[in-house]
Order: structure tokens, then C-alpha cells, then sequence
């Protein structure tokens, strides 16, 4: 019990300080990273909608490409994996309004 209390304790004393070395080390390569490789809202929601459309078998051909374009690479995946008019799109129920 006297070794556990004693890794606890430099634990909590030490942590604090190593989070905030690795914080100052790293803000500005994490923030450039994340400005230039992130994934934009765009192509969150164009894959979403074509996911959308397709579980639904949804007959509006435009605005099929246009999401699948925008939301490329996702979308082909999702072209594979969601079956049309399954009402079902990666685990959500999507059910066609009747």
C-alpha cells in the first residue's frame, strides 16, 4: 500500500509540469497541422448527404453528384458500403417518409 501511495503522489506532483512543457513544445506545429491537413465541413456534410441519398434511394441525380464529388474519397466508400434504399446508411436508420 506504501509504494502505491508514493507513485500516486509523484504522479500528481509531476504530471502538471509535463503537460505543460508538451503544450508550450507543441502549440504551434499542432495548430499549422490542423490548418493544413484538417477535414473541412464540407466534406463532412457532403458525406453525410450522399449517405443519405442512397439509403433512401433518393431520385435526385444532381444533387447525388454534386455531394459525391465534394465529399470524395468518403463518398466512394460509401458508394460501396450502403446499399440503395437499404433505409440504413452506416449503422442509422434513415427511413423514407411515407
Amino acid at each position: 500500500m506504501g509504494i502505491t501511495k508514493y507513485i500516486s503522489g509523484l504522479f500528481v506532483t509531476v504530471m502538471p509540469g509535463v503537460a505543460v512543457a508538451a503544450e508550450g513544445a507543441s502549440t504551434v506545429y499542432v495548430q499549422q497541422s490542423a490548418r493544413d491537413t484538417g477535414i473541412s465541413a464540407i466534406w463532412v456534410l457532403a458525406n453525410i448527404s450522399y449517405a443519405g441519398m442512397r439509403a433512401q434511394n433518393n431520385p435526385s441525380t444532381g444533387w447525388r453528384i454534386v455531394s459525391f464529388i465534394f465529399g470524395f474519397p468518403g463518398t466512394l466508400l460509401t458508394y460501396f458500403v450502403v446499399p440503395e434504399g437499404g433505409e440504413r446508411a452506416y449503422g442509422i436508420d434513415a427511413p423514407k417518409k411515407r
